[in-house]
This record gives structure tokens, C-alpha cells and sequence, in this order.
């Protein structure tokens, strides 16, 4: 038996009524053996979101706010009525399987120094994917952008984090790596209290690369559980944004990370980096392509011309 008094599920959600319906029932059907509490955070949806968890699921706690404050902003408002000693953030096109929390659970009570965990993801078919990753750097940031990465995905230079997500799902041995996906992440409420919650300087991505970061740096283990599998649809909460504005708030982002743990030069190298990408590609878009906006965006950060915010209400 574990000591641990409670886990706290977080689901942020946003116009996501059907899967957030599978999610909140899955936990429902396979609710993890220690003292539990599920908040969903409704981002004022319009599609009868809150209307169904407060119908069909009572045992939830439901905080609905006016705006839609982002993933960082809503998941840090969870944080704040929280009890659980361990939280885990899970998305609302997530879903629990059988087992999925306990090997997540009984790693945190047998190893103290780790502060953070997470699952292996996987389709609803079955097939598991990679969600496992470096520490963005320059090479990092190099290869996803060129694609190369994508292309050479199995290349070990190029992507080294491929075999060791590969090798910790043959032998189901717990594996540290620098960050996880943000989809299913489970973390001390201690490693919060003590590095501070969810950047809300973040536009959109990168709030769980960061919060990894800050946590390794604070002595805390990031681990790769992979015995743990929840379900990932991915995407459907983004489904409907607007075209260019996920580029322009990943590249927005990455700026940002640099600046807060990378030196001065390799802030320089990367604004070189998407200076030309962006250059490129606003040349080479017809001029009714609907991206070309946040080419632009990109390019003016880059340059210095003007400080870009994308807010919430930019992106639905």
C-alpha cells in the first residue's frame, strides 16, 4: 500500500466535449487505488463541455472560467485547490487504461529524489509512441525544424532519444531522461511548491519542457516510466486553430526557453536559425496563404521590431 494521501487529476479543456466524456470516464472505470480528486478546468467552451461534467459526472470538481485562459494559466488555477501530494496533469483526449497509474504511483513512493514522471503514450489502436526528449538546444531546435529529425528519426545522432525510448520499452525499466510529454505528466506537489507552478509566459507549448527543466535543475529526477500506458488521441484540442498559429507560438516559445536557460550566443544562433527559415518560407508562400501572418510575426520578434503576444483568444 502506498503512503501517499491523495493524487489530484487535473484535465484542462477547451471545446472538447466528446473526448473529455471518454477521458472523465476512463478515470471513472480505472481510478487509481489511492484517495483521489479530479478537477477539470473548463477554458469557457461553447460546445456544452461544463453542462455534461456537472450532469454526468458529480464526483468532479468543476472550475469554469469566463475566458480561455491557456493551458499554463488553467492548470495553474487546479493547482491552487489541489490536494493531492501528487498531481497529475492529464489531457482531456487522454484516457486511462487498467493499471495505468500505480507503476506511476509506486515509483514516487519508492524513489524520493524523482519529482516527476510519465506514462508510455499510445494510439487507441494500441501502437505506443516516442514522448520522450533532450533538453532543447541548438541541434535539437536544428533538426525539428529542418525536418531532419522527423526523416532520420531512428538515426542516433539525429535523434538519440529514439533508441532510449526504444530500449527502456523492451526491458519496462524506469528511465530518466530531461522532459515529458505534457499529455500525462505526474509531479511532486512538493517539486511545484518548490519551483514554482506553470510558466503563464508561455503562448502555447513548452510549459511541461520548462517546468521539467526547472525541476532537474532543482535536484528533482525526470523518469520515463514505461510499464505505465494511457491513451493519447493528440491534437483535438487544437483541431480548429487558426492556420500559422501554432508555428508562430512554437517558435514564440522557443525564444522564450532559450532566454531563460540558454546564454546570450545560442539566443543569437537561434534567432539567426529562424530568421532564415521564416525568410524563406514567407518568400516562397503565395501571398494568399494564410500562414503568412505569423511568418511575419516570427520574423518581426526575430528582428526586433516590434514584441509579439499571441493570446488566447488568437488561437481559437
Amino acid at each position: 500500500m502506498t503512503h501517499f494521501m491523495k493524487t489530484s487529476i487535473v484535465i484542462v479543456s477547451f471545446n472538447t466535449k466528446y473526448y473529455l466524456h471518454r477521458c472523465l470516464d476512463s478515470i471513472r472505470r480505472y481510478p487509481p487505488s489511492v484517495s483521489h480528486e479530479i478537477i477539470v478546468v473548463d477554458n469557457a467552451s461553447g460546445d456544452g463541455s461544463p453542462e455534461m461534467v456537472a450532469s454526468l459526472f458529480p464526483e468532479v470538481t468543476l472550475i469554469r472560467s469566463s475566458k480561455n485562459l491557456g493551458f499554463a494559466a488553467a492548470n495553474n488555477l487546479a493547482i491552487k485547490v489541489a490536494g493531492g501530494e501528487l498531481i497529475l496533469f492529464f489531457n482531456s483526449d487522454a484516457e486511462l487504461l487498467p493499471e495505468s497509474l500505480e507503476p506511476l504511483v509506486k515509483h514516487f513512493e519508492m524513489n524520493p529524489e524523482t519529482g516527476i514522471v510519465g506514462p508510455t503514450e499510445q494510439f487507441e489502436s494500441g501502437d505506443p509512441y516516442p514522448t520522450i526528449c533532450p533538453s532543447p538546444n541548438l541541434s535539437f531546435v536544428f533538426f525539428n525544424h529542418t525536418g531532419l529529425r522527423r526523416r532520420f528519426n531512428r538515426n542516433r545522432l539525429i535523434n538519440p532519444y529514439r533508441s532510449l525510448w526504444e530500449q527502456s520499452q523492451k526491458s519496462k525499466v524506469p528511465t530518466e531522461v530531461d522532459w515529458l510529454s505534457g499529455a500525462s505528466l505526474m509531479i511532486r506537489r512538493k517539486v511545484l511548491d518548490e519551483t514554482g507552478f506553470f510558466d503563464e509566459k508561455y503562448f502555447f507549448y513548452m510549459e511541461e519542457t520548462d517546468l521539467c527543466e526547472r525541476a532537474r535543475r532543482s535536484g528533482w529526477k525526470v523518469k520515463f516510466i514505461p510499464e505505465a500506458q494511457v491513451i493519447h488521441h493528440g491534437g483535438q484540442s487544437t483541431v480548429n486553430t487558426k492556420s500559422g498559429l501554432l508555428t508562430l507560438s512554437g517558435a514564440i516559445s522557443e525564444l522564450y526557453f532559450f532566454k531563460k536557460f540558454r546564454s546570450r550566443v545560442e539566443v543569437l544562433l537561434l534567432a539567426g536559425l529562424l530568421g532564415v527559415e521564416y525568410s524563406f518560407k514567407l518568400l516562397i508562400t503565395r501571398g494568399n496563404d494564410p500562414r503568412r501572418w505569423a511568418y511575419r510575426k516570427i520574423l518581426r520578434t526575430v528582428f526586433g521590431y516590434r514584441p509579439v503576444r499571441v493570446t488566447m483568444e488568437d488561437i481559437y
